[in-house]
Parts: structure tokens; C-alpha cells; sequence
């Protein structure tokens, strides 16, 4: 079935980039704070000024950045969501039930170079030595990316992919189970 509607998986998959449709019942300010996390693990190591410096510096590319007092304030509710994701799952019992190391760990890694990029960027505020705070910043958000293919993580990279993957999977050849089955040696086992 080649009738694959392309633009309602557009559609249902910025249904769930901009989840209106989870705001209700107990878990409201969960998916609250899961948009704006992702907004902002998304928006400001792109926009930063000091990253795209870097860029600009290293490969010639650059593109207008976020202004100062908007990036910490996304930083500040970036950090403050991942608190509150993070609470989330150790108070609601079901989502406490499905997290692992793995859910906390990561949460705290998204959450460290927030942090520390916030002290890099205004040094008067930072408890620690700057090369210390520079160096965990870099390392923190290099394990990011180095964790992102093996991780939850990956969502964020393969999640427009998701909806297409399951709707193609609905539109196989009719019998193509079947056919399967014999390709394999399985005919009459069930599915």
C-alpha cells in the first residue's frame, strides 16, 4: 500500500513536539516541564552567543544567537524543569515504578552543563575554579553526545522518525505475513 498520508504524520508529530493534547488530569505540569526541557536542551547550546563564537571562530559559520537575559532565563527554566522531571519521577508512583539508574543518571547529566555553563558564562557567580567548572562543562556535554545514539536520548534525534516507521508498518502488502511464514519455514505457527 503505497497511500501513506504524509501530511497526517506531519500533523501527529507536531501534535506531540507541541503536546496540547497531554495537558490534562494529574500529569500536567510533568508534560509542562518535558516541553520546556526540551526546548531548551534544544535552543540553547544551539543559540548561545558563546557557542556560536566557537563555531564562528573554528569553521567560519554563524547564525544570530539568543539575547543575554533570554538565555539565562532559559538556562534557569531548563534546570528548574529537569528538577522538576526529576521529582516527578521520584514521587508519582508509576513513573517511579518505570525509571531506572539510567532515568536519573541522565537527568542529572542534562543537567550539569547547564549548570556549568551557566558559571563559565558569568564567572562572578561561580563557586568553583573556572577551569574546573570550564572543564566539567565540556566533558558533561560531550558525554551527552557521545550517550545519545545508546540512550533515551535518542528521541530526540530519531522522534521524526517514529510516526512514519509506525505508519508504514500499517500499510504492508496484504498478506505479507503470510508470505513471510513461508519464507521462513513457519506456515501455520502463530504470529
Amino acid at each position: 500500500d503505497q497511500a501513506i498520508p504524509f501530511s497526517q504524520l506531519f500533523r501527529r508529530s507536531l501534535g506531540w513536539v507541541v503536546p496540547v493534547h497531554a495537558l490534562r488530569g494529574k500529569r500536567i505540569p510533568y508534560t509542562i516541564a518535558s516541553a520546556i526541557f526540551h526546548v531548551g536542551i534544544l535552543l540553547v547550546p544551539v543559540f548561545l552567543e558563546g557557542h556560536i563564537h566557537l563555531i564562528r571562530k573554528g569553521i567560519g559559520l554563524g547564525w544570530p544567537s539568543l539575547n543575554p537575559i533570554a538565555a539565562d532565563a532559559l538556562t534557569f527554566t531548563t534546570m528548574g524543569a529537569l528538577l522538576l522531571l526529576a521529582l516527578f519521577r521520584i514521587l508519582d508512583r508509576g513513573s517511579r515504578a518505570l525509571s531506572g539508574f539510567q532515568d536519573y543518571a541522565l537527568l542529572a547529566l542534562c543537567f550539569l552543563p547547564f549548570l556549568t555553563g551557566y558559571w563559565v558564562a558569568h564567572p562572578g557567580s561561580n563557586p568553583f575554579p573556572f577551569t574546573l567548572t570550564y572543564l566539567v562543562h565540556l566533558l558533561s556535554a560531550e558525554a551527552i553526545l557521545i550517550l545519545l545514539p545508546f540512550t533515551k536520548l535518542a528521541h530526540s534525534a530519531l522522534f521524526p522518525l517514529t510516526q512514519i516507521n509506525w505508519e508504514m508498518g500499517w500499510h504492508f502488502v496484504p498478506e505479507a505475513g503470510d508470505r513471510v511464514r513461508v519464507a521462513l519455514g513457519k506456515e501455520g505457527e502463530p504470529v
